[in-house]
């Protein structure tokens, strides 16, 4: 047997009895890893009290089907003792993060110490106490970033598609441009008119009617992109089925052409249309670019201000930019069938708030909301004052929430969603940010066949 000086300097072991003390030295087994060996795994069965010695090893859980990180416990520390206590599975897979010395007390006899010496089961009680406060925070830190990552997904879709459209608009500006350059090209060395070279111009800078969005409109514009095409041909342009749709979106028919056809010669004529349509499609481009753009700078603002970077965490704010940004951020789910109508007191004074964590509260209620709907339904936001408190409700026209389950709506990791679908820590962590971070209140005042309503009161003075 090692030297067990330290295990005896230890405040768990330090108080025992000189008994007590030689029954836990004829009781010991040792016990060494090596840096990656696992000392037990998450939900293994505990038989045993480990007291590492000398090294370090880190917990890690599964969260959310994925392995994280909680902490380093190092040597001198007691480990297991909480589950041996609580009857219950290793709550950590624990690994060597080092070469590891270790010594185990078998399930009885810690549980003859608890029940003999006192210093060693106070110890072991304020440990538990701790430990399990520990707990609670991971597995609500690891719901808030599981919470982050679905917000992060959704987004980086919503930012697909504008991302996509500017590069698709990018690339074609390279084909557009070739086209303009040599139209140019032929138009000076053709001598085109001057006024008639004007006339074309204006025609590039006027308004572009307003999209066709009657039934069969994409029929009728087939159609009139083709006459004009075999239009086109038949006066000599090439590569027509190129041009026709940039000068049919843009109102043009074979009626406004004909004149600058009979104008000109045949080469200029061509030139012309061909000038006029990649003009008319780098200006197309230029806008789509602007919108893809500006809807790219739009989510990246609402992210911002969501998560309100580089801002102080408690901070007087309009509690509606929270919602509207929150919303912003939510399209990817809201889009598919949702219809938010607001009922916004703008009056309201600003609200004293930890701003990122009030977000995480509507978050979790418009995200409720979306799947009690499924996906499809309305979704209301009203704010008033009443009293010296901002009142915000948040309703669904769900199926209601059965009254007999409301009173357990916010315990931890109670839910009512499938397997898989749902923590039940949502509604958890929105109590605990209302209720404890802000000293107002968070309740279902409506949870019937119509739907469900949940208030949020948050006090007008310092939280």
């Amino acid at each position: 047997m090692s030297d067990l000086s330290t295990l005896f300097e230890m405040p768990l072991f330090a108080g025992l009895s000189e008994a007590c003390k030689q029954k836990v030295r004829e009781n010991l087994s040792e016990r060494r890893l090596k840096l990656g060996d696992i000392l037990m795994h998450e939900g293994q069965h505990v038989t045993h009290q480990f007291i590492l010695l000398e090294g370090e090893l880190v917990t890690e859980k599964v969260v959310s089907g994925r392995q994280m990180f909680n902490e380093r416990r190092t040597a001198p520390t007691s480990i297991a003792d909480a589950s041996l206590l609580a009857g219950v599975p290793a709550p950590w897979t624990y690994t060597a993060a080092t070469d590891c010395h270790l010594v185990a007390l078998s399930e009885e006899m810690f549980h003859s110490l608890v029940r003999e010496c006192e210093s060693f089961s106070r110890i072991i009680y304020r440990s538990m106490y701790a430990r399990v406060n520990v707990y609670d925070t991971f597995i609500l830190t690891g719901e808030k970033l599981a919470a982050l990552g679905r917000l992060s997904a959704g987004l980086a879709h919503e930012l697909n598609n504008p991302a996509a459209a500017v590069a698709r608009a990018a690339d074609s500006l390279h084909g557009a441009l070739d086209t303009v350059r040599e139209a140019t090209r032929v138009l000076v060395m053709s001598a085109m008119p001057a006024p008639v070279m004007t006339r074309i111009n204006d025609w590039a800078s006027r308004a572009a009617p307003e999209p066709d969005t009657t039934p069969h409109a994409a029929l009728r514009q087939s159609e009139a992109e083709s006459l004009l095409a075999d239009w086109l041909a038949e006066r000599g342009v090439a590569n027509t089925w190129l041009l026709a749709p940039q000068l049919v979106a843009a109102g043009f028919a074979p009626a406004d052409l004909a004149p600058l056809a009979d104008d000109v010669t045949s080469e200029q004529f061509g030139a012309g249309i061909r000038w006029l349509a990649a003009t008319l499609e780098l200006r197309s481009l230029a806008e789509q670019a602007w919108l893809g753009a500006g809807r790219i700078s739009e989510l990246v603002k609402a992210m911002k201000d969501y998560s309100y970077m580089d801002q102080a965490p408690l901070q007087e704010v309009d509690i509606h930019d929270g919602i509207e940004d929150t919303l912003t951020i939510m399209q990817f789910k809201l889009k598919h069938g949702v219809i938010v109508t607001r009922n916004y007191d703008r009056a309201l004074p600003r609200v004293p708030v930890y701003g990122s964590e009030l977000n995480q509260v509507w978050t979790n209620l418009i995200d409720n909301a979306i799947d009690a709907m499924d996906g499809h339904g309305e979704l209301s936001i009203r704010s008033y004052q009443e009293g010296g408190y901002v009142v915000v409700e948040i309703g669904d026209t769900g199926a209601g929430i059965p009254a007999e389950i409301v009173p357990r709506l916010f315990e931890p990791f109670f839910t009512t969603k499938p397997l898989g679908k749902g923590t039940g820590l949502g509604l958890h962590i929105a109590y605990r940010t209302v209720v404890s971070r802000h000293n107002g209140t968070i309740n279902v005042v409506a949870a019937v066949s119509g739907g469900t309503t949940f208030e949020v009161r948050l006090p007008l003075g310092t939280s």
